[in-house]
């Protein structure tokens, strides 16, 4: 076989001259055979020569995936001149300085890309080529040179890069000829093969497997005409695609739309989740392959596809298991774009999910010092005019690829992450940030997460996240508090990891993260990000005129301003949490602003329904048309938990308990005294705090189930008969659970969705005379450590002057831990504090205080940890 691309590229198109090299859309589904390739091709190279271009100059090409985008690239190496491939999402900026790097003199494009590249070339001097100006008289003439050397350079790639420095790959016809003929070996691709081309060809990847290896073989390309699930499997199904070359988003996503059509029935969903299980079972213990027979529904669009073949980045083991479950066959492989780019697949005959596979023909692997190091044809002649960066990468022959990884006994390779993206604490604790978001990636609310260290000094002590919540989510389980689920949701998965790999913070971020059109994340963007986000990029943000043209969107917009206190420019598509900087707090401030604003009452769910500035316009102009005069105003916290609450709320308050209730309540809390005293030895200090009469609110820190009981079981009946609890209703709702709410004194709140409605409800109670526990952490703890108070309880000790006790229980979380079902004879002990109020603090020492609610919640938990040292 010739070691140079045009000469084995002839000797296809002449063997497969009536054979179609490439299909693709254009209002209607089109065809190219191999001898029109090939004129094309030819006369393209005739147009090259006429603009006097000579032997080893660079022309680039900038285009989306088209036939054209291929002849172009041909009609390159027929001249023997070196191409360029351009990435197309790139601005202007960027492709004049990959032009002046690389010196090309020759640019080739689309329409969808002559805008950018026009004002590229406006400084730079370089001719210019559309491909939809191409002339069918020019296209006539033109033999192809065949005699380059292999060792002649064919293409200068520069590295998208996920560390920040793009730099120019040169590769020769060897590279590619050698790593073409490796992947033909295996056998995977023959010749009557129909390949889907997604990804773009700029990249090394798809550029070897969805271009050079089906035409060396005579095979057919089919473009998609779009990367939507429809236009995919459009051109899956109606073009008889044999293999499927994608990275792994876009398996997950077929995955995921699989497994989401499951669940939508409801009736047969979890039969369907089962035998999913079991077929991965049988699949990987046994290697018999059920689920094409018990899914083909799930394989009408997938007919005639043989394998699905995934690179560019790690593939969850489990993505690729429900596949194969489902009855589809995945091979992963690995390379780099300085490899030519494929140096590993998985064998058809024997796949391991989690491995890129073993290496091609003619390649090897070595690990050195946890990094893979690899030496074949393949590798690169080196990095254009960058001789520093080429002797480090390349040494005796070995190039090393910065990837750490292993080799198990059988050959296959395991990559464990990048060797420049590793997180070194100062602990010296080495951290994998792949690992750590694929961990907190089990969280439904997550879209997206990136992880990165947190420096002080130049020494790394810790990690912190960016993500990007799933919004769609968190519409549907009616989650109107982003930032506090996301707490809760992080702690759990982190308790569940070693200390050094839990995050410590995170900012939520209103975009996608920036990836290369592989879907790798650009890390070194990561820290630009969390910069630009904490500083708010306020100063050059403008105000949405045409929010602040229609009335209502001025008085929503002035609302806003009155919450947060500050004259920040709004814009209608704003997210109230992670643009605008609303809690839960904040959002009934606001909702309670807009009904002065409006003179309306907005119904207790509009708090969940609206997301953005333009929803909550949009929702007003529903509710208020035809409203009279507005009035408009500051709404204080005292106007907000004060409010009168609807009927039906007191009704299932429980304030007021029968003869049965009031036998079974004593009854009840006879056993759990005796319970608590013989089962956990518990004992109790400093009751002598607890007044003989209310209103107070108790105030406990929180890391058990059992902390309610504990209280109850701790302080005198007397007390108890007085004191409530507030409770998260699912826990509380229908039945013998609505029945044991009541005799336990708990008034079931969804605090989620209706958190003012708890904060009201709390005042209601006291001002009934009643008493109230209150655990201001929001949630159990997951350690020792007492968690930040919510301002919560800040708000209702102060605007109703009620004597706040503070309260450390200790030995809960041993005697029912987080994930425990059975309770362990632990000893506990409650120590109660003595009560205080606002007055008895000195506030005067403490300025200046910007919140004085969360500064008295602040204060109320140093109180709570001080008891924990004397208990």
């Amino acid at each position: 076989m010739p070691e140079n691309i045009p000469a084995q590229f002839l000797a296809s198109a002449v063997q497969n001259s009536d054979e179609v090299a490439f299909r693709y859309f254009d209002q209607s589904w089109k065809t190219v055979t191999y001898s029109e390739f090939l004129s094309l091709s030819k006369g393209i190279s005739a147009q090259i020569r006429q603009l006097g271009v000579v032997q080893g100059e660079r022309i680039a090409i900038i285009s989306e995936n088209r036939p054209e985008w291929c002849a172009a690239y041909m009609a390159i190496l027929f001249c023997r001149c070196i191409a360029v491939p351009v990435d197309t999402q790139l601005g202007a900026t960027e492709i004049r300085n990959i032009l002046s790097d690389s010196g090309a003199k020759l640019v080739f494009h689309s329409s969808k890309t002559s805008a950018a590249v026009l004002k590229a070339v406006e400084d730079y001097h370089a001719d210019c080529i559309s491909f939809d100006s191409l002339k069918v008289s020019i296209l006539a003439a033109g033999e192809p040179a065949l005699g380059a050397d292999p060792d002649e350079i064919a293409s200068i790639i520069y590295t998208s890069g996920t560390t920040g420095s793009p730099k120019g790959v040169m590769l020769t016809h060897r590279n590619f000829c050698s790593d073409a003929s490796a992947l033909v070996q295996l056998g995977l691709v023959v010749r009557n093969d129909n390949v889907l081309s997604i990804l773009p060809m700029h990249h090394t990847y798809p550029f070897m497997c969805t271009f050079l290896v089906p035409v060396f073989l005579g095979g057919c390309i089919t473009f998609s005409p779009g990367l939507k699930t429809g236009e995919l499997l459009s051109a899956i199904r109606d073009g008889g695609v044999t293999v499927v070359v994608g990275v792994p988003r876009l398996f997950e996503r077929i995955r995921n739309g699989i497994i989401a059509k499951m669940k939508e029935k409801k009736i047969i969903s979890r039969l369907l989740i089962g035998l999913l299980r079991g077929c991965r079972a049988f699949r990987r213990g046994l290697d018999v392959n059920p689920g094409k027979i018990i899914f083909r529904a799930v394989h009408k669009n997938f007919r005639k596809v043989k394998f699905f073949a995934c690179g560019g980045a790690r593939l969850d083991p489990d993505v690729m298991n429900d596949l194969e479950a489902l009855g589809f066959t995945v091979l992963e492989g690995y390379g780099l774009t300085e490899t030519s780019p494929v140096i590993t697949f998985n064998p058809a005959e024997k796949r391991k999910p989690g491995s890129a596979g073993k290496a091609l023909p003619g390649a090897e692997i070595r690990i050195v010092d946890e990094e893979i190091v690899v030496r074949g044809p393949m590798v690169m002649a080196g990095y254009y005019r960058n001789e520093k960066a080429t002797t480090e990468a390349i040494r005796e022959g070995w190039f090393y690829t910065g990837d750490i990884g292993n080799l198990d006994r059988d050959g296959y390779l395991f990559i464990t992450g990048r060797k420049k993206e590793v997180i070194v604490l100062s602990t010296g604790k080495n951290i994998y940030p792949e690992d750590v978001e694929k961990a907190y990636l089990e969280i439904p609310l997550i879209k997206e997460i990136g992880i990165t260290g947190v420096e002080r000094n130049g020494i790394v002590e810790s990690i912190q996240a960016i993500i990007v919540p799933d919004l769609e989510y968190a519409e549907t389980r009616k989650i109107s508090n982003i930032t506090e689920t996301l707490k809760w949701e992080l702690n759990e998965v982190a308790s569940r990891l070693p200390e050094y790999m839990r995050v410590h913070g995170f900012s939520l971020y209103a975009g996608l993260l920036p990836r290369t059109s592989l879907g790798k994340l650009r890390r070194f963007m990561l820290r630009d990000i969390l910069t630009a986000w904490a500083a708010s990029d306020k100063e050059g943000k403008a105000a949405d005129s045409s929010l602040m043209k229609d009335e209502i969107g001025r008085k929503v917009v002035s609302c806003i301003k009155l919450v947060m206190r500050d004259d920040t420019p709004v814009g209608g598509k704003d997210n109230l949490e992670l643009d605008i900087g609303f809690d839960s707090l904040k959002r009934i401030e606001f909702i309670s602003s807009l009904e002065e604003a409006f003179s309306i009452s907005l119904p207790e769910t509009f708090i969940t329904e609206v997301r953005s500035v333009e929803d909550v316009v949009a929702r007003l102009k529903e509710y208020a048309e035809g409203r009279g005069p507005q009035k408009g105003g500051i709404i204080t916290w005292k106007d907000i938990i004060e409010k009168e609450l609807p009927a039906g709320d007191l009704q299932h308050a429980g304030l007021i308990h029968g003869p049965v209730e009031t036998a079974l309540i004593h009854a009840l809390i006879a056993a759990m005294k005796i319970f608590f005293k013989l089962y956990f030895r518990m004992s109790a200090g400093g009751l002598q705090n607890v007044p003989a009469q209310g209103p107070y609110i108790i105030a406990s820190n929180h890391s058990s189930y059992l902390d309610g009981f504990t209280v109850a079981a701790a302080i005198p009946f007397a007390a108890f008969r007085d004191l409530y609890f507030l409770g998260f209703s699912k826990f509380f709702t229908g039945g013998i659970k609505q029945l044991f709410a009541r005799i336990s004194h708990v008034i079931p709140i969804d605090a989620e969705v209706y958190l003012n409605r708890a904060l009201q409800m709390s005042s209601y109670v006291l001002r009934q005379g009643k008493s109230l526990c209150i655990f201001p952490e929001g949630g159990r703890s997951f350690d020792k450590d007492v968690l930040p108070f919510k301002k919560g309880v800040g708000i209702i000790a102060i605007e109703k002057s009620i004597p706040v006790i503070p309260v450390y229980i200790d030995g809960s979380r041993r005697a029912l831990p987080r994930g425990a079902f059975f309770v362990r004879p632990a000893k506990i002990k409650v120590t109660f504090g003595k009560p205080f109020t606002i007055d008895d603090i000195d506030i005067e020492g403490e300025l200046p205080i910007i919140d004085k609610y969360q500064f008295f919640a602040d204060k109320l938990r140093e109180r709570v940890i001080g008891l924990s040292k004397v208990s």
